[in-house]
């Protein structure tokens, strides 16, 4: 029996009964018994029951392959080389970072890189550097987790020595450490792949909104454009006229300010209470970069699921995720 895997609306697996309905009359004509019992409790069904596992098998397996060019439903590899046709890279794991950690001991003593140091939740952090204490036997390294994502490192909670390095007496950091980052996820990157697909435009709205969410750190933005001839307020935003507005949360000032300047619509103004002075680098000439950062709100989101496909997925992975 044929199947049609590829229609209109994508590809497709075949309906289970209707792939064991098929496999029981190709049993039936090769025994040449129309009155065949085919049932599960049969050999010839359990031999039936086997190859329609095995003929849904290669059609899942078959589908998803087929799934990896559409980008609103590839994973893995697949997604990552669509990315890359746009230049964009999935954003790697990162560790947790404990900078100027104070470090104690007899005075001149050196302490090798590699040297690792316990928090007191039983995470192990490794100093980055060779530091040599001075000679009241004072000195400060930075440390990174043994363990890439985001593991935590509260003020003055790295106190425990694990390696013996003579000479080397207390260990304590007082700032908290910057928590690493889990490599992205596909959700994540999918999305992103879809708010920078035009980041190598210009001048239009998307592009410039591309070139922002490009910047490591930006998290969300809102953008407005004027383009009328008069000062005008939009959505309540009082913008200049020709005039563009963005209000971007993360990243650098300086880096969303050189994107607002390369990307922006010629001509056009800015907006915003922050200034950045950007020196444009073929003419020369300094601009001043105007945006706006967001005042945080505290939220509580509490979504409720009622699993009622017995889905083989965490909902609760896929949820957050999302």
């Amino acid at each position: 029996m044929a199947y049609d895997f590829i229609v209109r609306t994508g590809v497709i697996v075949p309906d289970t009964a209707d792939a064991r309905a098929a496999v029981e009359q190709e049993f039936r004509d090769a025994f040449g018994r129309q009155d065949l019992i085919t049932t599960p409790d049969t050999p010839q069904g359990v031999l039936i029951t086997q190859e329609v596992i095995a003929r849904q098998n290669v059609a899942r397996n078959n589908a998803d392959l087929a799934n990896q060019i559409n980008p609103n439903l590839a994973t893995g590899l697949f997604l990552d080389a669509l990315c890359a046709l746009t230049g964009l890279t999935r954003k790697k794991a990162t560790r947790t970072r404990a900078r100027a950690v104070a470090l104690t001991g007899v005075p001149n003593t050196i302490l090798p890189q590699g040297a690792r140091a316990r928090t007191e939740a039983g995470d192990i952090f490794v100093l980055t550097t060779a530091v040599a204490l001075d000679t009241n036997g004072n000195g400060e390294g930075d440390f990174e987790a043994e363990q890439f994502g985001a593991v935590g490192c509260p003020a003055n909670t790295l106190n425990a020595i694990i390696d013996v390095v003579l000479g080397w007496e207390t260990v304590n950091n007082p700032n908290a450490g910057t928590l690493g980052e889990e490599e992205q996820t596909d959700a994540s990157l999918a999305a992103l792949r879809n708010r920078t697909l035009a980041r190598q435009g210009i001048s239009t709205v998307e592009a410039q909104i591309s070139g922002l969410y490009e910047i490591p750190g930006v998290k969300s933005l809102a953008y407005r454009e004027n383009i009328f001839s008069t000062t005008e307020t939009i959505d309540g935003i009082e913008m200049l006229p020709h005039s563009v507005w963005a209000c971007v949360d993360g990243g650098a000032d300086a880096t969303i300010a050189a994107s607002l300047l390369n990307n922006k619509t010629d001509g056009a103004a800015w907006n915003g209470a922050v200034e950045v002075e950007i020196i444009e680098p073929w003419s020369g000439q300094a601009y001043t970069v105007r945006f706006d950062r967001p005042t945080e709100v505290p939220i509580l989101a509490r979504v409720t699921v009622r699993n009622i496909l017995n889905s083989v997925q965490d909902p609760q992975t896929v949820i957050r995720q999302a």
